[in-house]
């Protein structure tokens, strides 16, 4: 699952132009977090990307039983991430692992069984990209949730490719607790080992301004 994640990742970055390589990614299990730089365009990345990111899946889900199939939750924010050991801290990177894991997102796509990729958008990549036309998509496409997990409290919209949002009931009842959020950096944490065969992460110094993203494998949850 995660070859897969990684190379329908690729292929949507190839062919909107995105150098992925530039991008900071932390992989773990069936999931990915990345934070892209600040020059990588956000209407581009919620549009086109979103878009051939659907098709990537459904070409790794051609011929696939439909228990087999790789589905995808995402959630895209703008904000500061700060790399630490093991993968990234701050308001960023907390508040896009709340919207990736929030309720109303895994319900929208468990309620819509002919659809491979769901995604969330934070309030401030909504009104900013989507609300002020920059993209090809309409406000329509979306439907808004109140989302609140621990220290996240806000608004969330949610689309559903190749479905109808608005058309699911109610989603975002008895939300259940939400996975952890990236830790704080400590800098006294003891170095970990390598795992064989798993993709090591860079520690880098400085805070990552730009597009953050969140995948998560439907099947996780």
């Amino acid at each position: 699952m995660q070859d897969a994640i990684h190379h329908v990742l690729e292929q949507a970055a190839v062919e909107v132009g995105f150098e992925r390589e530039g991008w900071q990614t932390q992989f773990a299990g069936d999931s990915a977090f990345s934070v892209l730089g600040a020059d990588e365009s956000e209407p581009v990345l919620v549009d086109d990307f979103v878009r051939h990111l659907d098709s990537a899946l459904r070409d790794v889900n051609d011929g696939r039983e439909a228990g087999a199939r790789l589905r995808l939750r995402a959630a895209f924010h703008y904000g500061v991430a700060v790399p630490a050991r093991g993968g990234f801290s701050d308001r960023g990177a907390v508040e896009t692992a709340r919207i990736l894991d929030c309720r109303p997102l895994r319900e929208a796509l468990r309620l819509s069984p002919a659809a491979v990729l769901a995604t969330a958008v934070s309030r401030e990549v909504f009104h900013a990209v989507i609300g002020g036309a920059y993209t090809t998509l309409r406000a329509e496409e979306f439907r808004e949730f109140r989302v609140r997990s621990k220290e996240f409290d806000d608004a969330v919209w949610i689309r559903v490719l190749g479905g109808d949002v608005h058309a699911l009931g109610p989603l975002d009842a008895d939300d259940p607790p939400a996975a952890p959020a990236p830790a704080p950096a400590r800098p006294d944490a003891p170095a970990q080992a390598p795992v064989p065969g798993q993709q090591s992460v860079t520690t880098f110094e400085a805070p990552v301004h730009g597009p953050v993203i969140g995948i998560m494998n439907q099947y996780r949850s």
